[in-house]
């Protein structure tokens, strides 16, 4: 299951939605920020999902004069993938990403001072992340966020502010070996 699928499903199970609000959902909790779930393809993968029976569909009228909208049900197919998902990933840490790991490896072809400009310029980048996500979580938290959405604000957090711990060391560590 992709992770796009997951999301998707996961906000389906809260309760039936329509693809807008799903979108909205994503949008409100920073689900970009960890999942990478391009807007163009939510309807893409709502449509997969309902032809591989994990979701249903209903076409709904829409208000007014608007036309007739989908929402979106899990089925108990659907709920059964999902829950043996979250289980296999809640209990199988995942590899990061190596994108840094391999710009790490390769360090040698930089001098100390373009690795330094290069790490200054990720810390800069990792504090205003920081600050991006911990405004979007109290303002989330304050129109009444699902506990367990918030707890994926307070993970992001926490890996945020690892990495900049870390960053800043090494910027530390660099300087005084340049030194």
């Amino acid at each position: 299951m992709t992770n796009t699928e997951l999301a998707l499903l996961g906000l389906a199970a809260e309760q039936p939605r329509y693809g807008y609000e799903i979108e909205q959902l994503i949008e409100q909790r920073g689900m970009r920020e960890w999942a990478e779930i391009g807007l163009s393809s939510i309807y893409y993968v709502l449509n997969k999902l309902e032809e591989s029976g994990l979701l249903e569909a209903e076409k709904l009228p829409g208000p007014g004069e608007r036309p007739a909208r989908k929402i979106y049900r899990l089925t108990p197919a659907g709920m059964e993938a999902l829950r043996a998902a979250v289980k296999e990933r809640l209990s199988k840490p995942r590899p990061r990403t190596a994108d840094f790991d391999l710009a790490l490896s390769a360090l040698p072809v930089l001098s100390t001072a373009e690795t330094l400009h290069a790490l200054r310029v990720c810390r800069a980048n990792l504090a205003l992340r920081l600050k991006r996500v911990a405004t979007k979580q109290f303002a989330d938290q304050d129109a009444g966020m699902p506990p367990h959405a918030a707890a994926l604000f307070d993970r992001s957090l926490a890996l945020i502010q690892a990495e900049l711990t870390w960053v800043s060391a090494y910027i530390t560590r660099l300087e005084t070996q340049k030194e």
